[in-house]
């Protein structure tokens, strides 16, 4: 009887703060410290809970599973918007980090396809993921490999991030329409906690590159803009009420807190439109 439920009250572990300042060198990359950062604190520090098996306490979490699935999205599409853009060699530790970070997050030690054929963990690729960044950002750090910063290379990040926090809106807006019109809406904390973790995942990785591209962000007066960017971002990171609703949009007493998160989400979307428009202006 204690077993399900002082585990996965113990496990449950939800990190939404905001205050990491990354610390590198001149020529290292502060987006892949700040990358590498956040898999360990994850995976290493804590308990990575979304491929749990029936057998581990934390198996009944849903919401920090959630997050944590969220947070690692972002970091996969930045990385691998870094690693198509910057230009090395292919097979590089940069794209190799890349490709383990697409990895499902979800499988414990069987294939999906095939639950008899062994697989490797998801911690066990995020954990080679940043072993790869670590060992990229050394090549920065001792001059065998050059971080080269160029205006197009932050527009197409800037885009791919854009796109996919355009896809964040959408679900938000659909699960809204579908089902706040229930009672109650088990879904609408898992739904919640995933856009909440990716968005928080885009703050500090956005946080870090307007180190890596401070030049580019000062000489193109952008940004006034960008801080706006972080600071809605940062906004929706701290919302943590007891209770997630999905309430009907004509209540007058029960909240909506997907609402309250599109709201935040949509705000972030135009700041990007507005720095992408900026940088599109720059002579390729």
């Amino acid at each position: 009887m204690l077993y399900y439920p002082l585990g996965g009250f113990l496990t449950h572990n939800i990190d939404t703060d905001t205050s990491y300042e990354t610390s590198v060198t001149n020529n290292q990359s502060a987006a892949l410290t700040t990358a590498a950062y956040l898999i360990k604190r994850e995976i290493n520090d804590k308990i990575w809970t979304p491929n749990l098996p029936f057998f581990f306490p934390a198996y009944i979490l849903d919401n920090m599973p959630a997050f944590q699935k969220g947070l690692t999205s972002s970091i996969a599409n930045v990385m691998t918007s870094m690693s198509k853009r910057i230009p090395i060699q292919k097979n590089s530790h940069l794209h190799k980090a890349a490709e383990l970070l697409n990895y499902p997050p979800s499988i414990w030690m069987f294939s999906p396809q095939n639950k008899l054929l062994p697989a490797p963990s998801s911690n066990s690729q995020y954990r080679r993921a940043r072993k790869f960044l670590l060992k990229y950002n050394e090549t920065l750090a001792n001059g065998e490999t050059v971080f080269i910063k160029r205006p197009q290379d932050l527009l197409y990040i800037l885009q791919n991030i854009r796109n996919n926090i355009q896809k964040s809106a959408h679900e938000l807006e659909e699960h809204i329409r579908e089902n706040s019109t229930g009672f109650i809406d088990n879904n609408s904390d898992d739904v919640f906690y995933f856009q909440q973790g990716k968005l928080y995942g885009y703050y500090l990785l956005l946080k870090a590159l307007s180190a890596d591209y401070k030049d580019i962000i000062v000489a193109q007066n952008i940004y006034q803009t960008w801080t706006h960017l972080l600071k809605t971002l940062e906004d929706v990171s701290h919302i943590s009420p007891l209770i997630i609703r999905n309430g009907n949009l004509n209540s007058s007493i029960a909240p909506n807190h997907l609402a309250i998160m599109g709201y935040y989400t949509n705000r972030a979307i135009i700041n990007l439109y507005e720095l992408i428009k900026n940088l599109e202006k720059i002579p390729q």
